[in-house]
């Protein structure tokens, strides 16, 4: 069977680990003592909100223990007389673990050592350390939140029935949502560049002696010209009628017709190509019928299109009009006021997932964070972008933005 244990001094989650039911209660404590950095001098092991001895020798089934159940381990107690607080007082609870976990937390420890004046020399003293660093480690517990990430009241109501059906589906939801947390700043830290926007795909080409910044789409079926460069390029006269529909796809758009050979001009390579001319605000689009048809090669590693035996460059960010790329984005994916993703929530702050669905639209729209991005050279609307996507992380933001 598997067992869940959380150890509440050291917010860390291990498991589910994989236990026999007939397993001696003392034999599971010596098998998490030292994965689950259990200390019988310091701490207790609780299950449905009872301690259980580490000297136990019933099973785990004796014990009620059984699959998929939460095992907790908690700091002892403090007596009133080393902190001079009374026993069950929830201060002097939280105190005396933070004590503990700071002997054996050495990343913590360090983090406050410079903030705290002979921190060493006050750790193995219970009633000075209270007195003295008390106050502060209290707040930081509190910024901190419980070892869940939720409020301490919901961590509290979890723990006291956690073999409830609701109460485990709400754990396991927690530690799934701890965990993409954790996914999403170690990307932010190794892979900042999957938040960064990416472009599509656009070379220069000529129709008929008119520049035009084509679309590259390999996901497209035909090649596809508006009706205005149709127009522009005097091909509109070569239109045939007979091909008239409605191109359904995100939206729909009107089709005029088709032209059915039209010379369009890549570097030095003329092509003959045909088109299906829309009522669309993207120019040209080269789709995958004259892709295939004249063996084209999308290199990414050299960033160049190769096609009828010659190369063209993708164009860089700084040559693609953001017109066009607005357009281009909107008839692939929809409107601009289509739902966006909100960016990660700090875990104390996710709605539950009855909830998550109907959850609105963070507006980070506040002007100084606007400001300190826009003085770095970005647009308003990239800065409040970047900033919904950051959850209003200005230094997140202006790394995706960068």
């Amino acid at each position: 069977m598997k067992v869940t244990v959380s150890n509440s001094t050291t917010d860390h989650i291990y498991g589910p680990v994989e236990v026999s039911s007939d397993m001696s209660f003392e034999d599971f404590v010596a098998l998490i003592q030292f994965d689950c950095d259990f200390d019988d001098s310091r701490d207790v092991i609780e299950h449905q909100s009872k301690q259980i001895s580490v000297s136990e020798t019933r099973t785990l089934e004796e014990l009620g223990i059984g699959n998929d159940d939460l095992v907790i381990i908690r700091a002892k107690s403090v007596t009133s007389g080393s902190v001079g607080e009374s026993r069950g007082s929830m201060s002097g609870d939280i105190v005396e673990t933070l004590r503990q976990q700071l002997i054996h937390d050495h990343e913590l420890k360090a983090r406050i050592g410079g903030q705290v004046a002979n921190l060493d020399a006050i750790l193995n003293d219970p009633e000075l350390f209270r007195q003295r660093v008390g106050p502060y480690l209290q707040q930081q517990q509190h910024d901190m939140g419980s070892p869940l990430g939720v409020s301490q009241d919901e961590y509290n109501r979890l723990m006291q029935n956690p073999d409830d059906p609701a109460s485990q589906a709400r754990i396991a939801e927690l530690i799934n949502l701890r965990e993409i947390d954790e996914q999403m700043r170690s990307a932010l830290e190794f892979t900042p560049e999957v938040f960064a926007p990416v472009h599509m795909l656009y070379v220069n080409l000529e129709v008929n002696g008119h520049p035009v910044k084509a679309f590259v789409d390999s996901g497209a079926q035909a090649t596809i010209i508006s009706t205005k460069l149709a127009q522009e390029t005097d091909l509109l006269k070569y239109v045939d009628k007979r091909f008239q529909g409605l191109a359904k796809g995100v939206g729909s758009s009107q089709i005029h017709g088709k032209i059915h050979v039209a010379q369009i001009k890549i570097e030095s390579q003329f092509i003959p190509c045909s088109f299906t001319v829309l009522d669309t605000d993207v120019d040209m689009l080269l789709g995958l019928d004259m892709l295939k048809r004249h063996q084209a090669c999308i290199d990414l590693e050299k960033n160049v299109l190769k096609i009828a035996g010659i190369e063209t460059r993708f164009l860089p960010e700084a040559e693609i009009p953001k017109g066009l790329e607005a357009s281009v984005t909107e008839s692939l994916t929809g409107p601009t006021t289509a739902t966006r993703p909100q960016g990660p929530m700090p875990i104390s702050d996710a709605p539950k997932s009855s909830q998550s669905s109907n959850a609105p639209n963070t507006s980070y729209s506040e002007e100084p964070k606007i400001r300190q991005l826009m003085d770095l050279g970005f647009s308003r609307s990239e800065a409040i972008q970047a900033l919904k996507l950051a959850n209003g992380n200005v230094d997140i933001a202006a790394a995706m933005l960068f």
